[in-house]
């Protein structure tokens, strides 16, 4: 037999063969991926090169998110920049991701955020700091600082300064007071009394002065939008501030820590629960001997904590109070009810103290209601998904990605709420709701395992004052504003501020002794 023509039938079989396993293969890749389609990232807007859908986002991204939200769904993805991004816009996904998924998605991203790595000592706080360290020392601080017990110690403190703000408010009662800067002056004092034993606001201690003017700076940088967090080859023209300038108000304000950390240190360590003890006296003494708690608090730990606590504690709690005062001031008849609550547990010989919260239902149901239109912070810090892929309600989340939870948008949820645009503290009257992360339709201090773990003491600083300002005085608004025309635009930063300042005057209503104060109030 010819070779060549032996050669080239066995040439022609084996490509036959060949091509018939590949079809073969190719068709039951097809079937079986027929019988078990592969899930899809979540629908969302297609975004421009190197810049996403940066550009619709604008100056509320929580609105803007929640905007696509209602074209493309409740989960929703999205790049930010360079970064992949997960959005949650609704009860069903806020649910599966801090609830179903909580243990994959518990740990935070380890980039996209110049302001931790700088003003935090390299993400070494509770917020920022990554899966391995922080469930340590969110039970240290829980355990040791935030607890009921702790808190009760530090009422005293808390009523002391509500009545030099009273005070204070009395003695400007001919003008109109702008309530944020006021309310201000209670959370900033009362943080900076259990923090560092300092009063914040106190014109007869420069360093106080001093120090409050960081953390306000400190705000502000962290709030700004900063394209180097989303580009990061475009670092170099400093939208939204320098790297140098953000490091250089990180040493200033460590500068100050370490002084206090020393003057601390000079201080002789005692084992007994000590409740003149302050926040940072505390963590000193827990510095020595926190390795027996399954880690060891670094002096880094220490500064980036107290951060985390005068940030958070000071601005959440001022805001939420300044939006449930404009709330009620549009809806006349809903303070009234408050008011009328209130007196009628107080009377009118006396001041509200912490004691008489437990009995203001009605005064609660607002403040929950509040929270749930104007939740402190809107979107929620971003988690970061796990390196392997996984699925969330039919969709694939890609591995390192950025996963955050519009707080805003799912308290808006019209699957969740009845006419969820509308102010009304009687959805709560007869349903009360938890707000300790059990019920995901309104979670104003996060769920899950990064949930903020001094809730309770916002919580009370919130019902406090807001009590106190609605039975020491009538609110009305300067001449010639209505109450149905007053602006509710917000204004975003850190937490959601008004874009325009709430201005009220304030008449007295209790008898002229009870405002005065035998201390000297802090200066507005």
């Amino acid at each position: 037999m010819d070779t060549s023509k032996l050669f080239s039938f066995f040439w022609s079989f084996s490509v036959s063969v060949t091509l018939t396993l590949i079809i073969v293969l190719l068709t039951c890749l097809y079937f079986f991926n027929g019988r078990k389609p592969k899930a899809k990232l979540p629908p969302g807007p297609r975004g421009l090169p190197v810049l996403g859908s940066l550009l619709d986002l604008g100056s509320n991204p929580h609105q803007s998110l929640h905007a696509l939200s209602k074209r493309y769904g409740g989960l929703m993805y999205i790049k930010l920049g360079t970064t992949p991004a997960i959005i949650a816009s609704s009860q069903e996904a806020a649910t599966a991701i801090l609830k179903t998924f909580d243990s994959d998605f518990s740990n935070r991203p380890q980039s996209g955020s110049a302001a931790a790595d700088i003003l935090l000592y390299n993400r070494s706080d509770i917020s920022f700091s990554p899966q391995s360290q922080w469930p340590f020392l969110r039970k240290l601080c829980i355990f040791h600082l935030l607890t009921p017990k702790c808190l009760e110690k530090w009422q005293e403190f808390r009523e002391e300064e509500m009545a030099l703000l009273l005070d204070s408010i009395f003695k400007q009662r001919a003008n109109a007071i702008n309530v944020g800067d006021f309310v201000n002056v209670f959370t900033c004092n009362v943080i900076g009394q259990m923090t560092l034993r300092m009063r914040l606001f106190d014109e007869n201690n420069a360093e106080a002065e001093h120090f409050r003017e960081l953390m306000d700076d400190s705000l502000r940088t962290a709030g700004r939008f900063r394209i180097g967090d989303f580009v990061p080859f475009l670092e170099r023209i400093g939208l939204g501030g320098s790297l140098n300038e953000m490091k250089s108000l990180h040493k200033r304000f460590d500068e100050f820590m370490v002084r206090k950390i020393e003057e601390k240190k000079r201080m002789p360590l005692s084992g007994e629960d000590d409740g003149n003890k302050d926040f940072l006296q505390i963590l000193h003494q827990l510095k020595s001997n926190s390795a027996g708690e399954g880690g060891q608090l670094s002096e880094s730990n220490i500064k980036a904590i107290l951060v985390d606590m005068i940030s958070a504690g000071t601005d959440t709690a001022t805001r939420t109070v300044e939006w449930a005062m404009s709330e009620l001031i549009r809806h006349p008849h809903l303070i009234n009810k408050v008011r009328d609550e209130v007196e009628a547990v107080v009377g009118v010989e006396d001041k509200v103290r912490e004691s008489h919260l437990p009995q203001l239902k009605y005064l609660e149901a607002a403040v929950t209601e509040t929270l749930r239109l104007h939740p402190p912070t809107p979107l929620m810090l971003p988690h970061a998904s796990p390196d392997s892929s996984r699925v969330i309600m039919g969709y694939f989340i890609p591995p390192n990605s950025h996963v955050m939870v519009n707080v805003w948008a799912v308290a808006r949820d019209p699957n969740a709420w009845e006419k969820p645009l509308e102010f009304n503290p009687e959805r709560f009257v007869d349903n009360p709701v938890h707000l300790d992360g059990r019920d995901f339709r309104i979670i104003p201090f996060g769920a899950g395992r990064r949930m903020c773990p001094g809730y309770n003491l916002g919580l009370r600083m919130i019902h406090f004052a807001l009590a106190s300002f609605v039975h020491a005085f009538d609110w009305s608004l300067p001449p010639g504003q209505e109450a149905q025309d007053l602006d509710m635009s917000e204004k975003y930063e850190i937490s959601i501020h008004r874009s325009v300042p709430l201005n009220l005057f304030a008449t007295p209503r209790l008898p002229t002794h009870l405002y005065n104060s035998q201390q000297k109030a802090g200066h507005m």
